[in-house]
């Protein structure tokens, strides 16, 4: 530490030295941990494991030079994942643009933080089946290419092409099973579940993203530290821009000025038709069992509509194939998730198909809830199944249901989350503007030192009071339903999601718009910042003292605005507020 270095601890903590060494000894301890994680699953799983790292090193034979691939971390439909060491992390490559400059009161700012100097650096890499599509892969390329500098988000290091294969390499992020924390997890870590979350959803959803596939098994959370992390981008999309001829829904697409969309006005549509094809379904649900239903030979033309997802977190919108989808898609299974969480039930909706998916949402919804949001994008719904109720349910009602104990204070696990089981440390780090990478070097520098101060919370497993809980729990529940309407238009977006009672950090001062990370071209100085007409490349203009214009190419990731600060090439230059 420098002289201007300055160390405060409370009673207890121990010397600087001290806790130097000792977290120096718990990396040591976490990196051989996660060396030898293969060493834990069963010989015939490691022998098949073994001969699939072999696999991969023979088809993309650069691999063997820059990594060392330990294990593997799950395998899927169209792809498998492998946890490995980077072999040159430290000494090679130019790591700013995937770590970007999250500054210290950011949730993200695990992300920024580069390796320390000799310890290991874990990435995951991810081997795309040639069974893939090359636009599918393109796509998914370029997405995450896109959502650089996105916090809680899966950052794109590399990307790697032998052939027909295709291997992208990303930061490693520990975490645990879904199931084996949904119902034990304190409430202090389900909101850092849905901040993580919804900061993720918001940053994507700002560069006009989709994820389109929000599950427990695609967001990577660590209960022990609260810190989560969104991936596979695999179904992801962009969102539509424009209209649409058949079916025309009856709300416009996303926009700056309405992220989930407008309903239209009375004026914009033919409401007697709407109303007709209204009146047809009320009174096709009248009719006997064997005349409610579709035709076998369905002769009418198909609405085409992107319904990738998961069974059991698709939308409505989804379910009903509207062709105007947005980023409420994603927020509607992040309440799924938050549904498991409060009645500690997973999974909850397991249908076979839309049509089962949508009877299933009914019988909480209502047939009037379901018929208004079939409207809503130019569909019908007709059922005679007496179950179904007309009115339908609130979430809450729906919740309480499930979970009789839900307003019964429990004692929270000291197993799970840093507010239960470990100390926390407060950064107080140089000014965002001071940026501990070189802009051109091939390396990543050692970040400057700063002052900090730890500070203790608590360990010992504590209950809320009766009045405490209850209050939360409201809010909780007002949260979800917010998070589950059936009108897509009306569905709280990320960014006022943050700002919930139950999710907001207002009372510590935290708010969210200050270490939000703009779109390249957005913030303060996204005036200087434009795309080539020619190439497309990113481009930075950096005004020099003597009036000329220097015009600088950028990678991804690179000069992004975050908050009301400018951009690291323009954190020099003064702009307005």
């Amino acid at each position: 530490m420098s002289d201007e270095d300055t160390l405060t601890c409370e009673p207890g903590i121990g010397t600087a030295e001290e806790e130097e060494e000792t977290q120096v000894d718990e990396q040591v301890d976490d990196e051989d941990e996660e060396e030898r994680t293969i060493l834990l699953k069963p010989p015939d799983e490691q022998e098949q494991i073994a001969e699939e790292i072999l696999d991969l090193e023979e088809a993309v034979p650069q691999l063997r030079e820059d990594y060392k691939i330990i294990d593997r971390l799950g395998t899927g439909t169209f792809s498998s994942v492998y946890k490995a060491i980077d072999l040159w992390y430290h000494t090679k490559w130019y790591n700013y643009p995937w770590h970007n400059r999250h500054p210290p009161g950011s949730s993200a700012r695990y992300q920024s933080e580069p390796r320390p100097k000799g310890s290991k650096a874990f990435v995951a890499i991810k081997r795309i089946y040639v069974t893939s599509g090359p636009d599918r892969i393109r796509n998914e390329i370029s997405i995450m290419d896109d959502c650089r500098g996105c916090r809680h988000v899966s950052q794109l290091v590399t990307v790697f092409r032998h052939y027909d294969q295709i291997v992208v390499v990303m930061p490693y992020h520990k975490n645990d099973d879904f199931r084996d924390y949904y119902r034990d997890l304190p409430l202090e870590g389900i909101k850092s579940y849905l901040r993580c979350l919804f900061r993720a959803l918001r940053d994507v959803h700002s560069r006009g993203v989709i994820h389109r596939d929000i599950k427990p098994a695609n967001f990577l959370f660590d209960p022990r530290t609260g810190v989560g992390t969104l991936c596979d981008f695999g179904l992801a999309c962009r969102m539509t821009e424009g209209g649409q001829k058949l079916g025309a829904c009856l709300h416009t697409c996303a926009s700056p000025e309405h992220p989930h969309g407008r309903v239209f006005t009375s004026s914009e549509y033919n409401r007697q038709v709407v109303r007709k094809a209204q009146k047809d379904a009320r009174e096709k649900s009248r009719l006997p069992t064997e005349r409610v239903g579709y035709p076998e030979k369905d002769i009418r033309p198909h609405s085409k509509a992107n319904r990738a997802g998961t069974r059991g977190f698709r939308a409505p919108e989804v379910l009903f194939k509207c062709g105007l989808q947005s980023g409420a898609i994603d927020v509607w299974s992040a309440g799924i998730i938050f549904l498991f969480f409060l009645t500690r039930k997973f999974p909850l909706f397991q249908s076979n198909d839309d049509v089962e998916a949508l009877m299933e949402l009914s019988t909480i919804i209502g047939k009037k809830g379901m018929e208004r949001t079939a409207t809503l994008h130019s569909r019908t719904f007709s059922t005679n199944v007496p179950s179904i109720p007309a009115e339908g349910m609130a979430w809450s009602q729906f919740v309480e249901k499930l979970n009789p104990n839900l307003m019964i204070p429990r004692k929270e696990s000291s197993h799970f989350h840093p507010h239960c089981k470990f100390s926390e440390t407060t950064l107080v780090e140089p000014p965002l503007s001071s940026s501990p990478f070189s802009s051109h070097s091939s390396s990543m520098v050692e970040p400057a030192k700063s002052s900090y101060r730890v500070r203790e919370r608590s360990s010992s497993p504590t209950i809320a009071s009766e009045e405490t809980h209850k209050a939360e729990m409201a809010l909780a529940l007002d949260l979800l339903e917010k998070m589950l309407n059936p009108d897509a238009t009306r569905r709280i977006q990320p960014r006022n999601a943050l700002n919930h009672p139950f999710v907001s950090e207002e009372a510590e001062g935290i708010c969210d718009d200050d270490t939000f990370p703009h779109a390249f071209g957005g913030g303060v100085c996204g005036d200087l910042h434009y795309y080539d007409d020619d190439t497309g490349d990113a481009c930075v203009q950096l005004p020099q003292e003597d009036g000329s214009i220097q015009v600088k190419r950028v990678l991804s990731g690179e000069g992004l605005a975050i908050g009301n600060s400018p951009c690291e090439l323009h954190s020099h230059l003064h702009f307005p507020c």
